[in-house]
């Protein structure tokens, strides 16, 4: 799964963890924050801007956009922006 979309109070999962929204703040005049909690080995928690990183695993994720606000019936949708070491293509032999 490269990407994934989260609704208030829904949480998601990948293959490398579970997603969850804590709050999005999308105040006039400020940039939007996500406070988001990813659990994979452990629980961790960020507070993120738009385009903001993290890990999750041997991952990279980003927070891509928020959809739909200032409506409560936002979405937060995050990307895969590299993939663990696993997945990648192995190079080629000469």
């Amino acid at each position: 799964m490269n990407t994934v979309h989260l609704w208030h109070g829904i949480q998601a999962s990948s293959d490398s963890g579970r997603f969850s929204v804590i709050y999005v703040s999308a105040r006039p005049g400020q940039e939007v924050k996500v406070r988001l909690c990813v659990v994979s080995d452990e629980e961790h928690r960020y507070t993120l801007n738009i385009g903001d990183t993290f890990p999750v695993r041997d991952e990279i994720w980003q927070l891509s956009r928020v959809e739909d606000l200032p409506s409560d019936d936002w979405t937060v949708v995050l990307d895969k922006v590299s993939p663990s070491p696993e997945s990648a293509p192995s190079p080629a032999s000469s």
